[in-house]
């Protein structure tokens, strides 16, 4: 599954000029100091792509994408409302209370692919057990990607945030489970602190980069799929 992953990042990342040094480091534990928090707006939005205000700092806007173990079909919903947004992977049953699809694989980006100087989040591991652990992928100034592999999904929520360094900006994060059985019930608190690197890349050349990503979320639930059959 890693060999996949890397496959299709490496992939992308041929087809993109990247500069020699990038800046990223990872910080563990919930933060009040970096960021705005991201909230809903109004009432739900379904997959393929479901958007948020990124707080008071005017148009600027959150995009989420990726995988769930939904057998039929991917649908990340950002729960409605004015607070904070949570992503989740579930259908909505009658009474409003989530179905139960995990997250496998994410992506997060604003409008354009502006830069961001930090990002944090919450994960939730599937049904509040250990979720195992997840990869995660920081792209920076659109081309080069950083990994950050094996970093363990406890129980409850487990916090992550990502802090470019060195003038370098983030424009993509992508994470995936990385040892199933193992799920994201949520993705919440998520709070982005957005910074302007200028030229933004073609069109074309993030496609590029996010059909990548999507080669690895098939392959990833491949696995997943082949794993849950042996387990049954």
């Amino acid at each position: 599954m890693k060999l996949a992953l890397r496959t299709a990042l490496a992939t992308a990342a041929l087809l993109i000029a990247s500069p020699a040094l990038a800046g990223v480091t990872i910080d563990l534990g919930a933060s009040t100091d970096n960021g705005i928090l991201v909230h809903g707006t109004g009432t739900e939005v379904t997959a393929p792509e479901v958007i948020a205000n990124l707080g008071s700092n005017g148009p600027n806007i959150v995009h989420f994408n990726g995988t769930t173990d939904d057998p039929a079909t991917d649908d990340l919903r950002l729960q409605g409302g004015s607070g904070q947004a949570d992503v989740t992977g579930a259908e909505i049953t009658l009474g409003g209370n989530p179905e139960g699809y995990d997250l496998l694989t994410t992506n997060i980006f604003l409008t354009g692919h502006i830069g961001m100087d930090w990002i944090e989040f919450a994960l939730t591991g599937a049904d509040g057990t250990n979720g195992g652990t997840v990869d995660f992928f920081i792209t920076l100034n659109g081309s080069t990607v950083v990994e950050f592999l094996d970093q363990v999904l406890g129980s409850g929520d487990t916090h992550f945030g990502f802090q470019a360094t060195g003038g370098d900006a983030i424009t993509n994060v992508f994470f995936s489970i990385d040892t199933p059985p193992g799920g994201i019930d949520i993705l919440k608190q998520v709070r982005i602190e957005p910074t302007d690197i200028g030229a933004i890349p073609e069109p074309a050349t993030w496609a590029t980069m996010l059909l990548g990503f999507g080669v690895a979320g098939f392959a990833l639930r491949r696995r997943r799929r082949a794993f849950l059959t042996q387990v049954a």
